[in-house]
């Protein structure tokens, strides 16, 4: 099986972009943002952060895992977030469309949270991201709220079914063998794993259902060639190799 070529590393003295990253490994920018997000890559800046992507070009040209290549241990790929702390002005700026009335639900659903008259708490700044970016996009404020209130209503749901199956499941079991010692560094671990579980099945799923649903979208024909171009285009073997996908073995 073949692995992702690349041109010839030693060329890449110079600060590359996300863009250019995802060129020279052939993979989707998406995939590039997700190891910065799951922090196997470090956040990028205005100019030269990634200072040794010769490393990293010549770890994709031999299928390095960039796991193994940047020496992150598995357990600290958490998807979990920084909340922000923002003033009403700051939280009007990166949500412009927000007014007195969309505010309020906003605070119901749970996408921000009031502290104070003029101060805001936001648990999921990329959720606030993606709500403006689908406002700038042509979608209506509500729309998007009625997204992330499903999203939020749902998840309210799921976390008290897995909360329940923890306790029954894991946490008695391991109290009555006399083992619940060990309960805090397995529940340690398992946070960030259950979350990045969670956020890899769930954009496959809703891949999969975006994907059913494109033969009654308008251009669904378009909807499925974005939905191909922002796949994870990558896979890696048990030995930790990475390969694209439909590389013929």
């Amino acid at each position: 099986m073949t692995t992702p070529a690349s041109k010839n590393t030693a060329d890449t003295d110079g600060p590359l972009t996300i863009d250019d990253l995802a060129r020279r490994v052939q993979l989707p920018v998406r995939t590039i943002r997700e190891y910065h997000t799951m922090r196997l890559l470090p956040p990028p800046e205005r100019r030269g952060r990634l200072a040794g992507i010769r490393d990293l070009l010549g770890a994709w040209e031999s299928g390095t895992d960039l796991v193994t290549l940047l020496g992150v241990d598995e357990s600290q790929a958490a998807l979990d977030e920084t909340p922000l702390f923002l003033t009403r002005a700051e939280l009007f700026q990166r949500l412009p469309a927000l007014d007195e009335a969309t505010l309020g639900r906003a605070s119901r659903i749970g996408l921000v949270r009031p502290y104070g008259e003029d101060h805001f708490g936001v648990r999921s700044p990329a959720l606030l991201g993606l709500v403006a970016d689908w406002v700038r996009l042509g979608a209506s404020l509500d729309g998007a709220l009625d997204l992330v209130e499903v999203l939020a209503g749902d998840l309210d749901t799921l976390a008290g079914k897995l909360a329940s199956l923890v306790i029954e499941c894991i946490w008695e079991p391991a109290t009555a063998t006399g083992r619940a010692g060990e309960l805090p560094d397995l529940l340690r671990r398992g946070r960030p794993l259950l979350l990045q579980g969670a956020a890899s099945t769930l954009a496959d799923r809703i891949g999969a259902a975006l994907a059913e649903r494109a033969g009654t979208a308008t251009d669904g024909g378009q909807l499925l060639a974005v939905l191909d171009e922002i796949r994870v285009g990558a896979f890696a073997d048990s030995a930790g190799r990475i390969h694209r996908r439909g590389d013929a073995g």
